[in-house]
């Protein structure tokens, strides 16, 4: 008989099964329970920080400054809070300390649940500063029901508020024209649909007084406490021979704070025969905070026009000589809410960069910026801390000019178009005032840094190393003058600055090397490069020409090359590159008057090993030059800062001597090319200060103007001109 084999699953396999699925399944279900379990504990821990988030936002909207309710009354909790919550019942609690220097409130809030130990809490901390962003709302003008307009949060410390009252028209009016609303007088905007309330200026109670540059001003209490801290500024307008009165800002601190200066233009539009200056009216300016009024009118062809901004100081702690004058501090004030120092932020141009345009400081005239900016940046440093300027400036000019591919371009035609502006002094892109301890009390003094050259001149000599050829030698740190020539082991630099250390900069080879000359002395330190067996080029060529164009022809080569016109016709280049280096570019330039071709950048092909190549020929020729001279009389009671001369861009440079003080002569000095050109002067300020200013006039017995800058035209200059000016106080308000 025959049996068959039995299949099936035995008992022990079986029971190995039940085994591991068990395993698995306790498994599973622990760390379902750790999930939970974290889950819940990440939702409380999330639940308590948006708590503490909660009463730290609470204390931050407090919106006024005194009072049970307001900043100063801020307070340490009383009692802990019990707090239901979705996973827990929370307690809170919040410590609240005073700080000073500045003045400001440390608040620490506790959160926490359970046995309230370390791993139950979690703990929020902020620093509170009072800046009453809400003020303006809670203290605008007919607010309520029956008010036409609410002024938005002020983002400059409350110095400031835009009060301007703007509708719109259920009509289009005529842009310039009267209109009246509800009873109520508007001058139609340039949209026929819009309209701003104005009043004839002589019907205000208190009484309006006359400012500078069209301006009107009056102070008021507008905070409820006993004085008149505020200042409201007033446009004027005459229509139809009635002067109407626009409402613009209200300076909260009591005081306003002039920001002067001029723009210059040394932009052009076109080419070739068609290039033609850029007028600086194409600009208008900007400021980066609400509450600020700037003052730009250049006249028709403007080269150069004088500006002023007018920003918001705080008049609090103040303890010098007061005034009437609402650019000074009154004798007493009242406590109005005016964060430390007042205003700061920016000052700066509209349109520059769509146009395409750069703007010129110190920076880029120092050397190579950093960053290209087309405003000034102004605030007080104390104890770590920014805060507002309180204190007027002078003498902050801008200089445009047409943009460049690269910063170190920038710098070569800042310099350029700076030398052709006689008296052209330009300041820093950041312009701090420190303070070392206290606060930021109103400084009545007007800052004049830039409004001359000051500081002390040195010529300093250091060495080189590692050099095959020449480098580029430069020195920044905000100097005056920068004129440096080098060799392959030494440098020599002259400058004038009043700092007190300058760093000096080295281009070889592709590789920029600083040394720190701290203090300035006439010794300078080493420019060490990185020793390299790179292949150096020596390229030679000619310039064609009379000797005095082929002379005032000057080349540049990239790549770190220097070139020198040997003044007979010839040039040299000299050039240390990387081997892999396959190519450079040579350029030729000349000087004012002059032209040079080919005016291109021309390409060197570099073939790798140490040798002596053939450069592009140029032709040179220099047109005839002139000379356009003369005085600046001026006249009694004529106050101006600053005093500018140049002609158009690309076609001669100027000099100008003087103090630009009352009844002295400015002498002026422009050496321009054969052709047509035009002689701009530009003064600032534009009128005499504080209230009740006149208007100054430039006339050279021709042509007159009354806008801060004068524009002659010369015609086609074919000899020397001699243009004397007289700058005299007119009657005029301005």
């Amino acid at each position: 008989m025959k049996l068959k084999n039995s299949a099936g699953i035995g008992l022990i396999e079986v029971l190995v099964t039940t085994v591991v699925v068990a395993v698995g399944l306790l498994a599973v279900a622990a760390l379902q329970g750790d999930l939970i379990g974290g889950s819940r504990t990440n939702k409380t821990r999330a639940e308590a920080q948006a708590l503490a988030n909660t009463k730290i936002e609470q204390l931050r909207d407090t919106i006024v400054q005194a009072g049970a309710t307001g900043y100063t009354a801020l307070a340490s909790s009383a009692a802990n809070e019990s707090i239901g919550g979705v996973t827990e019942t929370f307690s809170r609690s919040w410590v609240v300390t005073d700080q000073t220097n500045p003045t400001r409130k440390q608040v620490s809030v506790t959160v926490s649940w359970g046995d309230g130990s370390a791993a139950n809490q979690v703990v929020g901390q902020s620093v509170i500063a009072f800046d009453g962003v809400g003020n303006s709302v809670l203290a605008a003008e007919g607010a309520g029901s029956a008010a036409s307009q609410v002024s938005g949060p002020s983002t400059n410390a409350e110095s400031s508020t835009d009060i301007t009252e703007n509708i719109n028209l259920s009509t289009a009016g005529t842009p310039g024209s009267v209109v009246t609303v509800n009873g109520k007088t508007y001058i139609v905007q340039n949209d026929p649909y819009k309209g701003s309330r104005a009043t004839a200026c002589d019907s205000y109670t208190p009484a309006l007084a006359a400012f500078e540059n069209g301006l009107y001003t009056r102070r008021v209490d507008h905070d409820g406490v006993t004085g008149d801290e505020a200042i409201e500024l007033y446009e004027k307008a005459t229509i139809s021979g009635t002067d109407y009165c626009i409402p613009r800002i209200r300076y909260n601190g009591a005081v306003i704070i002039p920001i002067r200066g001029i723009v210059h233009s040394g932009a052009t539009t076109g080419n070739g025969q068609n290039q033609t200056l850029l007028d600086v009216n194409l600009f208008t300016f900007n400021t980066s905070e609400s509450g600020t009024y700037c003052v730009f009118s250049p006249g028709v062809g403007a080269k150069s026009a004088p500006y002023v901004c007018y920003v918001g100081g705080n008049c609090t702690g103040f303890a010098g000589t007061v005034s009437t004058d609402v650019t000074a501090c009154p004798g007493s004030i009242a406590a109005a809410i005016v964060g430390p120092g007042g205003w700061r932020g920016k000052v700066g141009l509209l349109g520059v960069a769509a146009n395409g345009n750069n703007v010129c400081f110190a920076e880029e005239i120092a050397g190579t910026p950093a960053t290209v900016d087309t405003a000034r940046d102004y605030y007080t440093r104390i104890n770590s801390i920014n805060e507002g300027i309180n204190k007027p400036y002078n003498c902050h000019d801008f200089l445009i000019i047409n943009g460049q591919n690269t910063n170190a371009q920038v710098h070569s035609e800042c310099v350029t178009q700076a030398n052709a502006i006689a008296g052209l002094h330009l300041a820093s892109k950041y312009i701090q005032r420190t303070i070392s301890s206290g606060t930021t009390v109103f400084d009545p003094v007007i800052d004049t840094t830039y409004c001359a050259i000051t500081g002390t001149t040195y010529t300093i000599t250091g060495t080189i190393a590692n050099a095959a050829s020449a480098p580029s030698v430069t020195v920044t740190d905000l100097v005056s003058t920068n004129n440096c020539t080098a060799t392959n082991v030494l440098y020599s630099c002259q400058i004038t600055t009043a700092a007190t250390s300058v760093t000096m900069n080295g281009t070889y080879n592709n590789e920029t090397v600083t040394c720190a000359l701290s203090p300035v002395s006439t010794s300078g330190c080493t420019l060490t490069f990185t020793a390299t067996a790179n292949p150096t080029y020596t390229i030679n060529g000619t310039i064609s020409g009379t000797s005095t164009a082929a002379n005032a022809v000057t080349l540049s080569m990239s790549n770190g090359g220097i070139c020198t016109n040997n003044n007979n016709g010839t040039y040299t280049c000299a050039l240390t590159t990387a081997a892999a280096t396959t190519s450079a570019t040579l350029t030729a330039t000349i000087s004012t008057g002059g032209t040079v071709t080919p005016n291109t950048a021309q390409t060197i092909t570099l073939p790798g090993t140490t040798q002596t190549l053939t450069g592009t020929t140029f032709s040179a020729s220099m047109a005839t030059t002139y000379t356009v001279s003369g005085t600046i009389s001026i006249g009694n009671n004529v106050v101006i800062t600053t005093a500018t001369v140049a002609v158009d861009t690309g076609t001669g440079t100027c000099s100008l001597t003087g103090t630009h003080a009352e009844n002295t002569s400015d002498s002026y000095s422009c050496t321009v090319a054969a052709g047509a050109n035009h002689l701009s002067i530009a003064i600032s300020p534009a009128c005499s200060t504080g209230n009740g200013s006149k208007k100054y006039q430039l006339t050279d017995g021709t042509t007159t103007s009354v806008t801060g800058g004068l524009v002659i035209n010369l015609g086609t200059v074919s000899g020397n001109i001699s243009k004397n000016i007289t700058l005299t106080k007119t009657s005029t308000g301005c």
